[in-house]
């Protein structure tokens, strides 16, 4: 076992030493940004990660905002998929460390340091003119001989990215953002101001962590000292979150104490591919069996569709909490961007945390019922809408209130344990940064063939709708589920009748 520094200055975890990516998580560095490359199996060009200098007089630190405080400690990481020109190669390596030089120069915010205190479990950003976005080109593996036309042919699968084996004739470019300032939103942000470096173009998007607390009454500040009591009463209105006795927050979710371990639990992701033809089969017929003039989004769609049958799979094959009496209530852990629905304008500028959970509570009777009755599965899509549009001013008031209060980030947890086999987490990245333009030499096309989220090690119960091109006649969705699991879920025909095509 070794004990693992996270970027913010305080151990986290500690973990075994695995040479296989697929079951560790992701390395992580000493700051909010840093970016990968990989590709062709050609010596390593190495670069050392800029440190920041003990006195820095030119630099300044500010406390993260209430939302970036409260945000998961962790890694987010994206690969974009380009097809490369092997020759132009070192080309492309100087002209994305350029761009990454002029970006860190133009938002500081992007290349500063996170640093936690570990009595109050407060984090601060420390940024300087002199820090830059870390960048490492990594050499392909001796055992990686896969073409990149072979894994674009392939679909891109998901253990691709999580066993780090890159291939001859492809770029792909991994992008590492720290949760504490980064959502789905803010990461869409970085990839089109990252972009517009390498067309050397200017963009105007939001570039500030801070948020405007005014909006809160009596605000105190992030540093002045809570009383627990007020924070107890605001949590109650938020049942959705919980509280946690050690410090493994903030927003992880609440594990019960028996039970086998996450870590011992074998388990698979899988991408399933839907048409935009299929797709809109289920969405018409939703809307016939419901009796309504329009057809419900895309989202409610598939949301309520792998509700249903993952939570089935799920019952049937995962009993990882013995002595806990079967839930009679499901709930589905909708991730929602609550930019467009509140604090209109104190946003413009904002970059950092801005979704919330909005859980869908469903009968397990109800939900089984679906599975199998089409009239069943059209009820559950106005169920999860309703949760989704609650999620207005009062909803977001009453939360940022609850979390302005926590006395210790650390102690803030979600109320759900993932070895609960009646939840399932979805969330969708459909429209964050597919669309980007990119300029890179050797690079033949100005999008990326794909983008696949990586992971550390595979989750349990998520589900993800993957960013996609405007014009892409198909939808994307990662499951994570445990072994057990996804084999019954891809032999239910149920759930396969709408799927095109199963990746991984």
């Amino acid at each position: 076992m070794r004990k693992r520094r996270s970027p913010i200055g305080e151990d986290i975890t500690t973990r075994q030493r695995r040479r296989n990516l697929q079951n560790r998580s992701i390395k992580p560095l000493t700051n909010a940004t840093t970016r990968r490359t990989r590709s062709l199996p050609v010596p390593a060009v190495r670069r050392p990660l800029p440190m920041l200098d003990k006195e820095d007089h030119l630099g300044w630190q500010e406390p993260l905002s209430v939302w970036n405080q409260n945000a998961p400690r962790v890694y987010i990481c994206v690969v974009l998929c380009f097809p490369c020109d092997n020759h132009r190669r070192p080309g492309a390596i100087h002209h994305i460390e350029s761009s990454l030089k002029r970006l860190a120069r133009e938002r500081p915010v992007f290349a500063g340091r996170l640093h936690a205190s570990s009595n109050s479990g407060s984090v601060s950003i420390r940024r300087s003119p002199h820090q830059d976005i870390p960048f490492q080109v990594l050499p392909a593996s001796e055992t990686s001989q896969q073409e990149y036309a072979c894994m674009k042919d392939a679909g891109f699968p998901p253990g691709t990215f999580v066993q780090a084996e890159f291939p001859p004739g492809g770029l792909l470019l991994s992008i590492f953002l720290h949760h504490g300032l980064v959502d789905g939103g803010s990461l869409r942000v970085f990839l089109e101001c990252f972009a517009a470096q390498t067309r050397n173009t200017p963009v105007n998007l939001p570039s500030e962590q801070t948020f405007p607390m005014t909006h809160i009454r009596g605000h105190k500040g992030p540093f002045t000292i809570h009383d627990e009591s007020t924070f107890r009463g605001l949590l109650i209105g938020c049942p959705e979150y919980t509280m946690l006795t050690d410090l493994s927050g903030p927003t992880q979710p609440r594990l019960l104490k028996n039970g086998m371990a996450m870590a011992h639990i074998e388990k698979i992701g899988k991408i399933f591919v839907f048409s935009n033809e299929r797709l809109q089969e289920l969405r018409e017929l939703i809307r016939s069996r419901n009796g309504i003039a329009e057809p419900p989004s895309a989202y409610t769609s598939l949301a309520a569709l792998a509700f249903a049958h993952i939570t089935k799979a799920r019952v049937a094959a995962e009993k990882y909490l013995p002595g806990v009496h079967p839930r009679g209530v499901a709930m589905l852990w909708n991730s929602v961007n609550w930019r467009t629905r509140a604090f209109q304008g104190a946003t413009d500028n904002y970059f950092g945390n801005a979704a919330l959970p909005a859980v869908t509570k469903v009968s397990m009777a109800q939900l089984n019922a679906a599975c199998d009755d089409d009239d069943e599965l059209a009820r559950l899509v106005p169920l999860v809408k309703a949760s989704i549009d609650a999620v207005d001013q009062e909803y977001v008031s009453r939360r940022l209130a609850m979390l302005s209060e926590v006395p210790d980030p650390r102690l803030l947890g979600v109320n759900y344990d993932p070895r609960m086999p009646e939840m399932l987490a979805f969330n969708t990245w459909r429209h964050f940064g597919a669309d980007v333009e990119w300029n890179i030499p050797g690079v033949p096309v100005t999008r990326a063939d794909a983008i696949r989220r990586a992971h550390g090690s595979w989750n349990l119960g998520t589900c993800l709708i993957l960013p996609a091109k405007a014009d892409s006649m198909k939808q994307e969705l990662f499951v994570s589920l445990s072994v057990d699991s996804m084999r019954l879920l891809c032999a239910d025909d149920g759930w396969t009748r709408w799927i095109d095509r199963i990746i991984g």
